[in-house]
């Protein structure tokens, strides 16, 4: 099925529209799925640390500085950029116009001012542009290694190298500054090779910087530039180049590319995304299901945006052992070089290994929506990325908390990578050394000691605090304590799960016990959860990138423990609808929610999209008995605060999380709780939805209508494999060789999943293999 045409890739590069104040920070260039290179424009952006641009391009700029071939997806920070690539000489940056400019899966494409037009394509480790200078325009291009995003105007030229060799190649080292609370200047390698003469005239290296002028006297004025890069060395840079990117045939390269991309994106094929079944729709649903269409392809195409290779194609990286703790930002000391093959690791009993290293974990973000999705459908690239973070985890000391290169950084608090892990185990990546993720786990949660490097593995609080008191006191965030209890219900669940489950059982059990830890917290005089220092006296909340409200329900693994501190399902129900500005009573009959009051923002009161702890919220109806809530609110959110427009997603996108909700709501599910093998469900917003799942099989999910075409977003019943089901819970076993979810719908609220009975499974130990509560005799 063709679908690249429906990705849009400048959604998520400008701010919001609907108010959270924050861009999608993507970048529009060329990249393959989990690609080590994202070859694309650099504009300058707000040029702060953080701020809109991060992802290195922002629409509403008229400019671009130079071109690069590593960007993050979506970062609330700035970072990478690296290799700076400019296609003229005489200025700084040269401006454009977004008539000339596209963009595809794979390929980038810009007319600059002086009428040079710049395209860009890559494979995994390398990049290729092919450069056709206007008439008028020098044939110059400069290649910086100075300059990166987080070094707009360039290092000391005395700290990178670059060099022209007789053959006309061009090589040498570029540092990365340090990312959002890193501290490490780490190298870039690069190697690049030109199919065209370059002039003696107007050709020169100096002060970390090539200018190289060439000779066009042919008549052709385009030059092919191929790139290859690493984090070990020039020669490993050359070797990628050699191996990935061997000739100059731009269009075969970017046919390679789109090839791949499509292959990617029909892992999940939409049946109205055929052009005949989008033919022939009416014409008043036509322009919409276009919209939908481009709306969730563009988000699946995000989702494979990270986490990125990071090894060479001989399997070598850069470690993250740091040699020197505490070490200041203006040093550059080596860390060792690593391979794959160095880190065999066993799977039912045989020896394993991986192939390829990977970087870009951003898990603060991605443990509570995209990790579960590419473990389900892409088992291989998923097991592969949690064997990176065990081997992270042996060379720093500890699971590293947001992996930037082979930097570990701490822009978040919390201790995340056991989320991750163990939510990709549970949803069905597991060629990894699970034994190693065992061992650091149970050091994670249970020793003070552990950290990666010089980083504690409990950021924004102090473990030992945690384990004596069950929260963090004040003056640290008291959302910590709310990311704490998650992590210990991961850590129980994935400990759970193993065979060694019986060995561990006192852990298993403590750690239960931990992850309640949230009514340490929860004053039931206000209702409310707040903070309260180390005496036991109860302090203003204080919560990282948001306010009490949106973290409120921020742990599903307790929900209805929550529910029932709060006083009860119709109580928590009117909680709900205030945080959604829905009008009491009938909500579903009175007016919609604007965009701005879902996308509140870091400060607001009422729901934020735009930021990860509030994801999973809309769910929340299903345990508080109105799932016909969670059925209305959905769709409103897919539908107000992300568009097709630059400025068309509600926050930043790291690294795909923001993408993977809007991929998981239009499927209607939702994995709530990271660590339980199962979903919360909701209405399709599609009728004829193919899931290939990672083993092979195929999950089909109908409806009789059209939710978001045809304004039927509740769900009237459901059948699996044509047998009725009940409850808004799905466990995953349920479908793991695929079969058929059918719903009929209908345009009006029903009490389906209302029922006590159907209540879904809660609190850490919960049997999540089960759709309902059992009910007590």
């Amino acid at each position: 099925m063709p679908l690249t045409g429906y990705v849009n890739a400048f959604i998520g590069t400008r701010i919001s529209e609907t108010g959270s104040g924050h861009s999608g920070n993507n970048n529009p260039g060329a990249q393959t799925p989990f690609g080590m290179v994202s070859f694309g424009p650099d504009t300058p952006g707000s040029r702060s640390g953080w701020g809109y641009g991060s992802g290195g391009y922002y629409y509403d700029d008229t400019a671009i500085d130079f071109f690069s071939m590593t960007h993050l997806n979506g970062p609330g920070c700035r970072g990478q950029s690296m290799v700076a690539i400019r296609p003229w000489g005489d200025a700084d940056r040269l401006t454009f116009k977004h008539a000339d400019e596209s963009a595809s899966p794979g390929y980038y494409r810009v007319a600059m001012s002086n009428q040079t037009a710049i395209e860009l394509t890559a494979t995994t480790r390398t990049g290729l542009a092919r450069i056709t200078y206007g008439a008028g325009a020098t044939p110059v291009l400069v290649i910086d290694a100075r300059k990166s995003n987080t070094n707009k105007s360039g290092l000391p030229a005395a700290m990178v190298s670059i060099a022209l060799d007789k053959t006309g190649a061009v090589s040498g080292k570029t540092l990365e500054g340090p990312f959002c609370g890193g501290t490490w200047r780490q190298p870039v390698y690069f190697y690049a090779r030109f199919d065209t003469k370059l002039l003696d005239a107007g050709t020169s290296v100096k002060d970390g910087v090539a200018t190289l002028a060439f000779d066009l006297s042919g008549g052709d004025r385009s030059v092919r530039l191929r790139v290859g890069i690493s984090s070990v060395s020039v020669e490993n840079a050359k070797l990628n180049l050699e191996a990935e990117n061997a000739g100059y045939g731009f269009d075969d390269v970017k046919a390679y590319a789109g090839r791949e991309w499509n292959r990617r994106l029909n892992t999940i094929q939409i049946d109205v995304a055929r052009p005949e079944a989008l033919a022939a729709l009416p014409d008043d649903q036509k322009a919409l299901a276009l919209t939908d269409l481009t709306k969730f392809y563009t988000a699946l195409y995000r989702t494979m945006g990270g986490p990125t290779a990071y090894s060479d194609v001989n399997g070598a990286f850069r470690s993250m052992a740091q040699k020197k703790l505490n070490q200041p930002t203006s040093e550059v000391p080596d860390r060792a070089t690593a391979n794959t093959a160095r880190y065999p690791f066993t799977v039912d009993g045989k020896t394993a290994r991986y192939g390829t290293q990977y970087s870009g974990f951003s898990m603060w973000d991605t443990y509570r929506s995209l990790t579960q999705l590419q473990a389900w459908v892409f088992p291989r690239e998923t097991s592969e990325a949690m064997q990176s973070l065990v081997v992270w985890a042996r060379q720093c000391g500890a699971f590293p908390h947001w992996v930037d290169g082979s930097e570990d950084t701490t822009p978040m608090n919390g201790d995340h990578a056991p989320n991750v892990i163990a939510a990709a185990y549970l949803f069905g990546a597991r060629a990894f050394d699970i034994e190693g993720a065992r061992s650091l786990m149970r050091r994670s949660a249970f020793s003070t000691a552990s950290a990666c490097n010089d980083k504690a593995s409990l950021m924004g609080g102090s473990l030992a605090d945690y384990l004596r008191l069950g929260y963090i006191p004040a003056p640290d965030w008291t959302s910590t304590t709310l990311e704490a209890v998650t992590t210990d219900n991961s850590i129980a669940a994935f400990l759970a799960a193993l065979p060694t489950a019986a060995a561990d059982k006192a852990e298993i059990d403590a750690l239960r016990l931990r992850a309640q830890n949230w009514k340490t917290i929860y004053d039931p005089t206000t209702r409310t959860l707040r903070g309260k220092t180390a005496d036991g006296s109860w302090t203003t909340g204080t919560f990282h990138e948001s306010t009490e409200p949106n973290y409120f329900w921020s742990f599903a693994q307790d929900w209805t423990a929550l529910i029932a501190a709060y006083g009860g399902k119709s109580a928590a129900i009117t909680r709900l609808n205030a945080l959604f500005s829905l009008t009491t009573g009938q909500p579903e009959t009175g007016p919609e929610p604007s965009g701005q009051a879902l996308n509140g923002g870091e400060s607001s009161s009422r729901y934020y999209i735009g930021n990860e702890m509030s994801f999973g919220t809309p769910w929340a109806y299903n345990w508080a008995g109105s799932p016909k809530s969670a059925q209305y609110i959905l769709p409103i959110i897919m539908r107000k605060t992300f568009s097709t427009n630059a400025g068309g997603l509600p926050g930043n996108d790291d690294f795909g999380a923001t993408s993977g909700w809007y991929v998981w709501a239009t499927l209607g599910l939702y994995p709530v709780i990271p660590a339980a093998p199962g979903m919360a469900m909701s209405t399709p917003q599609f009728s004829g939805i193919t899931v290939w799942l990672g083993n092979g099989k195929a999950l089909r999910i109908e409806t009789d209508r059209q939710a978001m075409l045809e304004k039927a977003p509740y769900i009237t019943s459901v059948k699996l494999n044509g047998t009725a089901y009940g409850g808004s819970w799905l466990p995953l076993a349920k479908v793991a060789d695929g079969g058929t979810l059918s719903y009929v719908l209908s345009g009006t609220p029903t009490d389906w999943g209302s029922d006590p009975a159907l209540t879904p499974p809660s609190g850490p130990g919960a049997d999540y293999s089960q759709p309902t509560v059992p009910v007590a005799p």
